[in-house]
């Protein structure tokens, strides 16, 4: 009988991390299906804001409700975060290309939204707090950057060594990447303190 149950929960724990690995896909090519099939106008333009906006919800559901440690939280945990890095990559390309002069309100209210899902995530997990402060971190410096720091040339005024691009490019995978770095740092301490 315990075997029996054993076997069960273990094809679930499959199925689900099966479902989660998924999930990221069916994301994607929803967001393609609205993108090529959706009509234009608002309804359109709604439905292209609610598949952008899903990894957000989705990251704070395996934050706060998913149980840990379990293979299938860590493959929608990976799934959310590069659902979500996919959505605010698009949100530049929408707002910002082939754009002349600040970025649209709206963008930076997106991209400070984005700030305050990761520092929320970050909440219930401590193992996470490093990562998930830098990407907001990146979050802010964008959404405020690309609007705030903008000049009639390619360069910002008083920043004469830094492009538009490079503010993005060194934010956007820059800062994400050195939080991860500094997360690793911080759980191979930890891990060390331990077995010491």
């Amino acid at each position: 009988m315990n075997a029996a149950s054993n076997t069960v929960d273990r094809t679930g724990r499959v199925k689900s991390v099966v479902a989660w690995a998924v999930a990221p896909v069916v994301w994607f090519l929803a967001f393609l299906a609205m993108l090529f099939l959706g009509n234009g106008g608002t309804p359109g333009m709604v439905a292209h804001s609610v598949i952008l906006a899903l990894p957000a919800p989705w990251l704070l559901w395996v934050s706060w409700r998913m149980p840990r440690p379990r293979v299938d939280t860590y493959v929608a945990e990976g799934g959310a975060l590069l659902s979500g890095a996919v959505a605010l990559y698009i949100t530049v390309l929408a707002f910002m290309i082939s754009r002349e002069g600040p970025a649209p309100v709206g963008f930076t209210v997106i991209y400070l939204a984005a700030a305050a899902v990761f520092i929320a995530a970050a909440v219930p997990l401590p193992g996470r707090r490093i990562a998930y402060g830098a990407a907001a971190l990146a979050c802010v410096v964008i959404g405020i950057g690309l609007r705030v720091l903008h000049s009639e040339t390619s360069y910002y005024p008083g920043i004469d060594w830094v492009t538009k691009d490079e503010l993005f490019a060194w934010a956007f995978l820059g800062l994400p990447a050195l939080g991860a770095l500094l997360q690793i740092l911080w759980w191979a301490r930890v891990r060390r303190g331990r077995t010491v």
